[in-house]
């Protein structure tokens, strides 16, 4: 990639917790990420990693984690987005319906987003203290 001018990669690993990974229905690992962050490093190619906290399965420990994660892969940049959009017909729609965070009825495709339960407004103001670090 670097040979063929590539210069920068986004890394959208959602999350750094293999647990929430796994209820997200990801195939890949953290450990996965690492190696491709690290190649891609290895050969000076920017690397930007999204993150995106709350989804199901999300505890405080779990965003902790995936922070620190993110933390140790010393990426040129990082975006985080608290919530999880909810399309029409996803696994993740049922889930919503199953736990009242919409109704069967609602129009998913005006954006709903879903966030796990008891981490407002703590992850909020978590994600926010980030924001002024250097």
């Amino acid at each position: 990639m670097a040979a063929a001018g590539c210069v920068e990669v986004s890394l959208g690993f959602e999350s750094g917790s293999l647990a929430v990974l796994r209820e997200m229905g990801k195939r890949f690992t953290p450990q996965d990420v690492r190696e491709v962050s690290n190649r891609l490093a290895d050969h000076s190619i920017r690397r930007m990693g999204f993150l995106l906290l709350g989804g199901p399965g999300e505890s405080r420990e779990t965003v902790e984690e995936s922070l620190a994660f993110a933390d140790s892969l010393q990426l040129d940049s990082l975006r985080i987005t608290v919530g999880i959009r909810i399309y029409p017909g996803t696994k993740l729609a049922e889930r919503a319906v199953a736990e009242g965070v919409v109704a069967p009825e609602d129009d998913l495709l005006l954006p709903r987003f879903y966030l796990a339960p008891g981490l407002e407004p703590w992850i909020h103001d978590r994600v926010e203290a980030l924001r002024s670090l250097p």
